[in-house]
């Protein structure tokens, strides 16, 4: 099932459904268990064994742990219940189905409670979440933000000119299939740019993706990379996506 409200809001009254579910359930069993008590009894302690178990599962959905058994949708409902939690890693199950799509992520509760995935490696833009789940992510969070850092040999990645932008122009396609580029609506803002630096040292040019559109990250690929030549290199080096 789909749960769509805050983890720490729900407010649920067992005793009284309890009396109602007993107050109702005995009139169909006494039609067919008259003068059969011990049957009555039997049938009182499931409906009460059902009751607990219930009112033990809608407490672990009010109060999750974070942990595999017991995952959270996102980072900033731990954040919400009522005790104390540290920056690390929790499980999240943001569709909070089938446990077993339960993904280990980073919370960032220092910076307000954010969901951060790591890549699978640093040098793939890849985040080993389906994309149910993903979707779901971003419908929970109202903002992303993802670095990526190109480190590079003798190699200008980025040109801010029209004449650097036709010769080095890379482009970022976002999970939505947006491209960010230069000189754009959606154009990443450059941390440092050490790539233009072209002295035979290993030098670094460094993106920040900050969106308040959710769906537009993680970055997936990286488009347009200059032709190598000798004595040329570059490699890439993801960081986290976090979503708020």
């Amino acid at each position: 099932g789909i749960y769509a409200f805050p983890a720490c809001d729900i407010q649920w009254d067992f005793n009284r459904m309890s009396v109602a579910f007993l107050t109702i359930y005995p009139m169909g069993i006494s039609q067919s268990y008259q003068n059969t008590e011990v049957t009555l009894l039997d049938h009182s302690a499931e409906i009460f064994k059902t009751l607990h178990y219930l009112a033990s599962l809608m407490h672990s959905i009010k109060n999750p742990l974070g942990t595999r058994d017991n995952p959270a949708r996102i980072c900033r409902d731990l954040l919400n219940c009522e005790r104390k939690v540290s920056d690390g890693k929790y499980w999240i199950d943001p569709n909070l189905g089938c446990t077993s799509d339960a993904i280990e992520v980073f919370c960032n509760f220092s910076a307000g409670g954010q969901t951060c995935l790591a890549p699978l490696t640093v040098a793939k833009l890849e985040f080993g979440i389906g994309k149910v789940q993903m979707n779901f992510l971003h419908l929970l969070s109202s903002e992303a933000i993802h670095t990526i850092t190109i480190h590079c040999l003798n190699t200008h990645i980025w040109g801010t000119n029209w004449t650097e932008t036709q010769k080095t122009s890379l482009r970022f396609k976002g999970w939505n299939g947006y491209l960010f580029q230069t000189n754009k609506v959606l154009e990443p803002i450059v941390v440092k740019d050490e790539c233009k630096i072209q002295d035979g040292s290993w030098h670094k040019t460094q993106f920040l993706f900050h969106t308040p559109d959710p769906n537009q990250l993680p970055i997936v690929e990286i488009e347009k990379f200059p032709h190598l030549k000798a004595g040329e290199q570059h490699y890439i080096e993801s960081g986290l996506v976090c979503f708020l």
